[in-house]
Order: C-alpha cells, then structure tokens, then sequence
C-alpha cells in the first residue's frame, strides 16, 4: 500500500439568497447554505477578495494614530470684521511680523478717506488671520473665522463663508467681506486655513 500524506480538507459556508420571480410566484425568500471543500487555490482567491474589500491594517494603524492626537481649541480675538477692504483678491494670510502687519493693514484700509490706526498685535504671544473674499458684485457675501485648533504645533483656522440664495433681496453695490483676528500661538510652527464644517 503506498504512503499518502495526511491531508486536511476545511470546509467553508457560503449563503446563497434564492428569490421568486413575483410575477408567477408569492413573493418569498429562501437562505441555503452549503459547505464546500475549501481548496488551497480556492482559499487564497477567498482570502485575496475578503482582504480587498476590507480596511488594510496599515490604514487602521494611521487612523488609530490620528485619533491620539491631541487637538486643543485656541481662543482668539477679532480685530476687524465688515464689508469694506482695500484687499480685493480672495486671500487667506497669517501674518507673523510687526512689518507684515503694518503692510496688510495699510492695504487693507487704503479705501479708507480717514484709515484707522494699526491695531496693536504682540507678535512674541500672537499671530494674526486674515480672511478676504476679495471683491463681490451685490451685498450677501460674507466670511468668518468660526474656529481654530492646534495639534502638533500646527495651527489650523476654520473659516466660514456665505453668499446669497438665488432670487434673495440683495444690495445692488460692490463690497469686499473680511475678517481679521489675534490668536495666541504659544510653540505654534505652521498654519493653515481650512472650510469649517
């Protein structure tokens, strides 16, 4: 008699839904479950499509780490906000410097016939956001800066923006809506603008 290897045969379920057609039967519905060999070859076609439609290991890793990280809210103060602004491109700048301030707020109040002076910003503690739509043909346009977050000393600003739903009651007049706001930002080294949710 001639040796043959032990083999071990595993045996899979598989769940079939069987369904009438309605228009000859009740409607029912029938649940068969047969057990099949599950053969070496076949196993691994098995294995290859249930891991293809599943979260790779690696992505649930990067995710688990995503979710450690801590995310503090960060308080912050507006400087100016409105409708009238000398910036007319769609901008969104933090400023860092003493000298960047006194440049954007020169810009920024250039439409001004009497300008208000430069706010008082401590750049050793704070930095500053700015918002520009840029320029809008008709009232209803807005920009707020709703929130701001840090997280591995990277600052992100939330901004919001409206505009007006079509047939709405509008001003027929250009403006240009901003926001501007001082945030602390205590080991802060990068900022970014985001939409807020």
């Amino acid at each position: 008699m001639s040796n043959v290897p032990d083999a071990s045969i595993n045996f899979a379920q598989i769940t079939i839904t069987l369904r009438a057609p309605h228009r000859y039967m009740k409607r029912t519905c029938a649940l068969v479950t047969l057990s099949l060999p599950l053969i070496p070859s076949v196993a691994n076609e098995y294995f290859q499509s249930t891991a293809q439609l599943s979260t790779p290991f690696s992505l649930l890793r990067v995710a688990a780490i995503e979710s450690n990280k801590s995310t503090d809210r960060v308080s912050f103060k507006t400087i100016a906000k409105g409708i009238r602004s000398g910036v007319r491109e769609p901008s969104q700048i933090a400023i860092r410097s003493q000298s960047e301030w006194q440049k954007l707020w020169r810009q920024h109040t250039s439409t001004s016939t009497v300008p208000a002076p430069l706010p008082v910003v401590d750049f050793d503690k704070e930095i500053v956001a700015a918002v520009f739509l840029g320029e809008k043909p008709t009232g209803g346009y807005g920009v707020e800066i709703s929130s701001a977050e840090v997280a591995d000393r990277a600052l992100t600003v939330f901004v919001r923006e409206t505009s007006p739903k079509p047939g709405a009651m509008v001003t027929q007049a250009i403006n240009q809506p901003f926001h501007i706001v001082r945030i602390e930002t205590a080991g802060v080294e990068t900022v970014s603008f985001r939409r807020a949710p």
